[in-house]
């Protein structure tokens, strides 16, 4: 007569739904795929360690040899080893570019720390994981989303081993261990603990010594210790092992920090066939658009940052990115930004999944619209559009307001600044006298000559041409900005400046300023600094 053994409750999370994928020989692999290699021309990548080259990832078939393993042992074995330098770094870049991927399935994506590229230990293997809670029934259910998962991975070049299950720690133990000849396993949810009960102890994460104490005492397998009193446990074998306990049967939750956090609005389209067609793209576009808008208009608010994601069929992720000077939720406005775009996408074999997120969003109130016709605020946020669609066109950087800074010096009395900032300008009166229509970037220096020191110039030359005055007008006294504590000769602006406006022989206006005071001994210096109309 047989007994069905019982073990403690599964108190996981209710609905939580975790995957651990497992890409066993992705340091070879990721070699094949980056480097367009013949699948079968390396077998191999080894690396030193402790003064000895040993091998450090394997590729899929190669029987008789095992990571850590020397290369000179090795070589006995196969003579005809073909082998690799493992680069870690670009293993990480490669893992790092495969989770942007599988943002296609869920945003909560996380590097699984056993990973050998992220702690440049031997295997050659890599691992993620993916928090897919509330995702799995957007592919059909918890089978076809681990299905799609693996077999697109597969296609990629990557052997891949994949398991849903309520907690991670029984997601790993089955991705790891479990003797299964499927490459997509589903526990099923609420199984709880029972369904890794037949694996080894190394299952659950915890250190090999710990492992090898528990064989020693007869404790060979998880269902061995799992209803044993935890406290007896940790005060024998330590914590981790009641910890990894706990934490495979739910009772203790274990959190996965995603690499990016999500964010709250995104939205996401899957396509049952990929897509190449501009139409049909901007099909997908305007539809996300609209969703995301209409989730924007409840929550009165607006976006002033978008990405929008477009997973392609080999593999990749292409993304376009728009900003805005002011929260907007409008999607035809918005759709023109992204509308100028789409000319340099490129879907390659096909788009299949568009993912859509406002990565910055702010409140947007009801805009009172004047019923008697277009106000000047309407035609503001006509200027604003034509602002926005100028920044997406030609860059950020390029479009800008001015802003008034609180300088004596006419070349820092503004300053550009974003075009959504509001510029505050004074409200003091203009100057008595006018200003120049154009000032130049810089003061440029000229030679001058005048009558009396304190004279405007009767003749000087500027960039090679030199011009006979006709008429002026000033002086207007600059000083410097007195008020930093600087010597006179290291403040900004310099020394004081007597602005005068000119008036050539043959018609064209200047404004002209003289450097320095006679009077204090100072040797004048003549700049032109603007042009009038």
């Amino acid at each position: 007569m047989t007994t069905q053994r019982e073990y403690p409750a599964f108190r996981a999370e209710r609905g939580r739904r975790v995957i651990a994928l497992w890409l066993p020989h992705f340091a070879v692999e990721r070699h094949h795929t980056q480097e367009r290699c013949d699948a079968d021309a390396v077998q191999a990548v080894a690396t030193r360690e402790r003064g000895r080259r040993v091998i450090a990832g394997l590729a899929p078939g190669v029987a008789g040899l095992t990571p850590g393993m020397a290369l000179a042992d090795a070589r006995a074995l196969t003579p005809d080893l073909t082998l690799a330098d493992w680069d870690p770094a670009a293993d990480r870049a490669a893992l790092r570019d495969l989770a942007a991927w599988c943002v296609r399935y869920t945003p909560l994506i996380a590097f699984d720390p056993a990973s050998a590229c992220l702690r440049d230990g031997i295997g050659g293997d890599a691992a993620l994981w993916l928090d897919v809670t509330g995702a799995s029934h957007l592919f059909g259910g918890d089978w076809e989303m681990v299905a799609d998962l693996v077999n697109r991975i597969a296609s990629f070049g990557y052997t891949a081993r994949a398991c849903m299950a309520d907690t991670p720690g029984i997601a790993w133990a089955v991705t790891r261990t479990a003797a299964t000849g499927r490459g997509d396993v589903v526990v099923p949810s609420g199984a709880g603990i029972a369904a890794i009960a037949r694996l080894p102890i190394m299952a659950l994460r915890v250190p090999a010594a710990v492992a090898e104490a528990l064989a020693r005492s007869g404790l060979r397998r998880i269902g061995d210790v799992a209803d044993l009193p935890r406290a007896p446990l940790a005060a024998r074998f330590g914590p981790d092992l009641a910890r990894r306990l706990d934490q495979a049967a739910g009772s203790l939750h274990e959190p996965i920090e995603p690499l990016s956090p999500p964010a709250p609005h995104r939205v996401r389209l899957g396509l049952p066939e990929p897509i190449g067609l501009r139409e049909d793209i901007e099909h997908g576009v305007r539809r996300l658009l609209e969703r995301l808008c209409a989730r924007l208009e409840r929550e009165r608010a607006g976006l002033r940052r978008l990405r929008v994601d477009f997973f392609r069929a080999e593999g990749d992720v292409r993304s376009l990115t728009i900003g805005t000077g002011r929260p907007a939720r409008d999607p035809v406005a918005l759709f023109r930004l992204l509308a100028e775009h789409l000319d340099r996408l490129d879907p390659g074999f096909g788009i299949d999944v568009m993912v859509m997120e406002a990565e910055r969003v702010e409140g947007r109130g009801i805009a009172q619209k004047d019923l008697a016709g277009p106000t000047a605020g309407a035609m503001g946020e006509g200027v604003q559009d034509m602002v926005d669609r100028l920044s997406n066109r030609l860059g950020e950087e390029r479009v800008h307001r001015l802003e008034p800074v609180e300088s004596h010096l006419p070349e820092r009395a503004e300053r550009p600044s974003a075009p959504a900032t509001a510029s505050r300008w004074p409200t003091a009166p203009a100057p008595s006298v006018p200003r120049p229509a154009r000032l130049l970037r810089r003061p440029e220096p000229v030679e001058a000559t005048a009558l009396l020191p304190d004279h405007p110039p009767a003749w000087f030359r500027w960039r090679g041409v030199d011009y006979r005055i006709a008429r002026a007008a000033g002086p207007e006294r600059i000083a410097p900005e007195w008020w930093e504590d600087l010597p006179a000769d290291r403040r900004r602006g310099g020394r004081t400046r007597d602005y005068f406006r000119l008036e050539a022989r043959d018609g064209q206006r200047f404004w002209l300023y003289r450097e320095g005071l006679a009077e204090r001994g100072e040797a004048p210096q003549w700049f032109v600094h603007g042009l009038f109309a």
